[in-house]
């Protein structure tokens, strides 16, 4: 058995062609739809980035327990739990979070791992003449793009390169599963001037780096903005051809599992906003492109509107393999959806650590704002205190429970700090500005009718619904006794 997953950060399927996109020139992803099963409503877990790569590993939320941070020392790993079983697992990632304080422990559960370094003003290349203190991601970004001035010492195609050395020195092998995980297309849209050539207007577009928060959708930024990001997804499409290729001409598609997915979306401009995690969990951020391809069940070219989300990828690789999911895992295997689309979820959550809580049966997404800004009401339950650059502020460490607790079956009887998440230091250190979904208040979609969520619905009969399957959710997933009464919700 062989598996290759193909990872990708920030791709909202909006601007692809197999979601109905024609601007796009990604051939390799119509090609990708023809040789998979597509699914069209797959939603992230848990946001960002650290958060939907927790969930990878565990098969179960994150947000509703801690925000950006490492894999606890009581977390299930598939990538670990494979190779325990005989599998050799093997990541390529030019992802620069990884090497950060809250991307700890995440690339040691493979046996082995390769890292290409300079994405997003990652502190790579050394220049002592140009001293940054703080952290400046800008500046040292400007500092990497000066030492990459082919295309092939870009990261991407470094870690392409890197994922074609481990199929060409394997191809003849079994037992094994490759990760690809490209950083692309997050900001900032780095990409090599052939291919915003492809594009009109082009060559002379400046703009690839937007900022998070409000934008005009109508502006000289925005439309630069879309073209670069356009421009990446032709390099991705360029790249991915590549690794379609090598299946083809070895003949992998008769045993060896594909997913290409990504792990959220990203605004250009939709609802007059940049970027993620300051307004609500719109369906271009949460709704996310999802192919897979099992030579087993032999289904190609086909779609499927069933209901899935990251926490099912865990499991669905385990059973390829013929292991069976640890009982901490509550993701669903998706090969029922897959064979001959049977339903695997009538509703499912989905969020950020301390802002809205949100469900969706496929058809309405109801977002349930908080009822309180108490910090005392949004807790992270963690062994690890690690924001993404740096650790928790002594400051919330000072409030944290002097006694652990032990309130959750998933931390298989380890007790775990308890440790507010103050509104002073979360902001800046990737707990993200979990007041913001006060302003916003609860928020009520129908997609079918409503499927740019312009026009949120007054409706007591669905809300009342949802707010049910929402409870029953939470309480399946063990979410904190706070967590109720921040939402105004009783208690189990």
């Amino acid at each position: 058995m062989r598996a290759i997953t193909i990872m990708y950060d920030s791709l909202n399927r909006n601007y692809l062609p197999d979601y109905g996109d024609a601007m796009t020139i990604a051939p390799n992803f119509a090609r990708l739809g023809e040789r998979t099963v597509t699914f069209d409503n797959f939603y992230v877990g848990s946001l960002p980035c650290m958060p939907a790569r927790r969930e990878l590993h565990t098969g179960r939320y994150n947000f509703l327990h801690r925000c950006w941070g490492p894999l606890e020392p009581f977390d299930d790993s598939t990538a670990k739990i494979l190779s325990d079983h005989g599998v050799y697992t093997h990541c390529v990632t030019d992802h620069c979070h990884y090497w950060q304080e809250g991307g700890a422990s995440y690339l040691t559960k493979f046996s082995s791992c390769e890292t290409i370094r300079g994405q997003e003003g990652d502190f790579w290349y050394g220049r002592a003449d140009n001293f940054i203190r703080n952290y400046d991601i800008r500046r040292h970004d400007a500092i990497n793009r000066e030492y990459m001035p082919r295309e092939e010492q870009h990261p991407h195609a470094g870690t392409f390169a890197a994922g074609m050395r481990f199929l060409k020195d394997n191809v003849d092998r079994d037992d094994w599963y490759l990760h690809i995980e490209y950083f692309d297309p997050h900001e900032p849209f780095f990409v090599p001037r052939k291919y915003k050539e492809l594009y009109p207007g082009g060559a002379e577009a400046a703009f690839d780096w937007p900022g998070y928060g409000e934008i005009d959708p109508d502006s000289r930024q925005a439309g630069e903005a879309k073209l670069h990001y356009r421009a990446l997804l032709s390099m991705m499409d360029n790249y991915l051809g590549k690794v379609l290729d090598f299946m083809d001409e070895n003949g992998m598609w008769k045993d060896t599992l594909l997913i290409v997915n990504t792990d959220h979306g990203f605004l250009l401009g939709e609802h007059g906003y940049f970027a993620k995690n300051y307004m609500p969990s719109y369906d271009q951020l949460v709704r996310i492109p999802f192919f897979i391809w099992n030579p087993a069940l032999g289904k190609a070219g086909e779609r499927r509107a069933n209901l899935a989300q990251t926490p099912d990828i865990a499991p669905t690789i385990l059973e390829y393999f013929g292991l069976g999911k640890p009982g901490d895992m509550l993701g669903k295997s998706l090969w029922p959806v897959v064979a001959d689309g049977a339903d695997i979820h009538d509703h499912i959550l989905f969020g950020y650590f301390g802002k809205h809580v949100n469900v969706t049966d496929g058809r309405y997404v109801y977002m349930r704002a908080g009822r309180s800004a108490d910090e005392n009401l949004l807790m992270n339950y963690t062994l690890l205190p690690l924001h993404m650059m740096i650790p928790f502020a002594l400051e919330d460490l000072r409030k944290a429970d002097k006694t652990l607790t032990a309130d959750f079956s998933f931390t298989k009887g380890a007790p775990i700090m308890r440790i507010p998440a103050s509104g002073a230091t979360s902001p800046d250190n990737s707990c993200y500005q979990y007041e913001e979904h006060l302003k916003y208040g609860d928020l009520l979609f129908d997609l079918r009718t409503d499927p740019g969520q312009t026009a949120p619905l007054r409706d007591a009969g669905i809300e009342g619904r949802l707010i049910a399957a929402m409870k029953r959710l939470l309480s399946e997933n063990e979410a904190p006794a706070e967590l109720y009464e921040r939402m105004g919700l009783p208690a189990p």
